[in-house]
């Protein structure tokens, strides 16, 4: 049975996450620094406008964006291995205890990507590394995606095994098994 940092380097190679991409994502960090609020701002303003998300965020706007600030810092910070993934795995572990529904985790990763590509247009002014650096930033964006995706598949199984008794391996079976009507 492979472990969640064997699937993790299994999707770092699948999209061809390199040392060259760390590099270009350290690269980034004074960018990131200097549009990053700017960014965290207008997110945050997107999910306000959303009544389930603006409910969930309810007195917790400040200190949230304070959190994103610090997870987009660690986007750019060079460090891709295992510390990396547990950082990410206990934010999907954390989404799924307050109650974050797994598709805003997805639009708001879309989201960063259209302000993060706009930011990077803004600054590098060069085309080839324009597109090179653009490719890194959506690996990153893509790999705390999967890894967060993955945690809330996992948590949510845990809860119902817990929940009815069932063993996880049993579950695992039931849902490949289950034919769809």
């Amino acid at each position: 049975m492979s472990t969640h940092h064997d699937i993790y380097s299994t999707l770092k190679d699948f999209i061809g996450f390199t040392d060259a991409d760390a590099e270009h994502l350290t690269a980034l960090a004074p960018i990131f620094a200097q549009y990053g609020a700017e960014i965290t701002d207008g997110f945050y303003a997107q999910l306000l406008q959303r009544e389930d998300a603006a409910a969930l965020l309810e007195g917790q706007v400040d200190r949230l964006k304070r959190t994103h600030t610090r997870w987009m810092g660690e986007l750019f910070a060079g460090e891709y291995g295992e510390a990396y993934f547990e950082n990410r795995w206990k934010i999907g572990l954390a989404h799924v205890r307050v109650g974050v529904k797994p598709w805003y985790v997805e639009a708001v990763t879309s989201y960063l990507r259209a302000a993060g590509l706009t930011a990077l247009q803004r600054e590098v002014k060069d085309p080839e590394l324009l597109a090179a650096r653009a490719a890194s930033l959506i690996k990153i964006l893509d790999l705390d995606l999967m890894i967060i995706n993955l945690a809330y598949g996992e948590e949510r199984l845990d809860r119902l095994s817990s929940f009815t008794g069932m063993s996880r391996k049993l579950l695992e079976r039931c849902v490949s098994q289950a034919r769809a009507k």
